[in-house]
């Protein structure tokens, strides 16, 4: 698959990157400047200019603040790219607000937001910041927040870092389920990575089900993405822990913001199992949320 093919990872729109200065958010633009060179779609880098932020006593200084990270950010990216037949491109922008609204404003009008797991006013442990934690139930977009553990997004022009496992996937019938699946395979396929779907199991009829449910999906991502290397593990565990688990080395871990009974007025929220891996996974999380994608028309559900 060439760079340049449109559509790859299912990005619909400009990627919106989250700068403020701090090393993740830099990692994070760098990570979504290769997926903006490989989909085709515009990058906008944009850092919000907010008091609340540690260096900044009042309005003007946060807007300097917002503007050197930009500028730094900006700089970075440009020389990762240089000597390339295409440099980098993007472009960027200073809001005032604050940061998390901001980001969920922009969802709006973005086919993808990324976000670094922490920002420059945290410590850089593995907890998750506040914003990354309260953007993706507001988000209309999909989400990555993007954690730089198998290496830096600088160490290469075009590839991603690389962990064991490849691209990891939780899966059951429902729609959210369906789309979260279909954005993983396209994002394995384009990276040259596994997917390894994960699935809760559940004794006697209920196993066999699922096990039935997965194979008519490996079939089903397999028809829409050819070349896809694609398997599956079955566990009987809780969710949460499993995923949890699986992150740990795993590249990127794909998952639906809700799962099975999506109603139109939780669109904007997490569900339960989401919400409580958020904050805890050990690698880039993309969280999608549903779309009427026409692929969903041939996928079939065991009964």
């Amino acid at each position: 698959m060439s760079e340049t093919e449109a559509g790859a990872m299912q990005i619909n729109g400009d990627i919106i990157v989250g700068v403020d200065g701090s090393e993740t958010s830099c990692e994070a633009a760098a990570w979504a400047l290769k997926e903006s060179r490989r989909s085709g779609q515009p990058l906008r880098l944009v850092s919000v200019a907010s008091a609340a932020h540690p260096a900044s006593a009042d309005h003007a200084a946060a807007r300097t603040a917002a503007e050197e990270a930009l500028a730094s950010t900006g700089q970075r990216l440009t020389e990762l790219m240089a000597g390339q037949e295409r440099p980098a491109a993007f472009s960027t922008e200073v809001h005032d607000g604050d940061p998390a609204e901001v980001m969920a404003e922009l969802s709006e009008e973005a086919g993808l937001l990324v976000i670094g797991h922490h920002g420059s006013d945290q410590p850089a442990t593995g907890r998750i910041g506040t914003v990354s934690a309260g953007v993706p139930g507001h988000a209309l977009s999909p989400v990555l927040i993007h954690r730089a553990v198998r290496g830096s997004e600088f160490d290469s022009v075009d590839v991603h870092p690389r962990g064991e496992t490849g691209v990891v996937v939780g899966l059951d019938t429902s729609d959210y389920s369906g789309v979260a699946a279909l954005n993983a395979a396209s994002y394995a396929v384009d990276t040259n990575a596994n997917l390894h779907i994960i699935v809760g199991t559940a004794p006697l009829d209920g196993d066999e089900l699922a096990r039935a449910q997965t194979e008519l999906d490996m079939t089903w991502l397999r028809s829409h993405f050819p070349g896809l290397r694609v398997d599956a593990a079955y566990h009987d565990a809780e969710p949460v822990e499993l995923l949890i688990e699986q992150s740990r080395t795993a590249d990127m871990l794909v998952m639906g913001k809700r799962g099975l009974g999506r109603f139109a007025s939780m669109l904007a929220q997490l569900g339960r199992t989401t919400s409580r891996v958020l904050p805890a996974a050990e690698c880039s999380l993309l969280v999608v949320p549903f779309r009427d994608d026409p692929k969903l028309a041939d996928r079939r559900i065991a009964d």
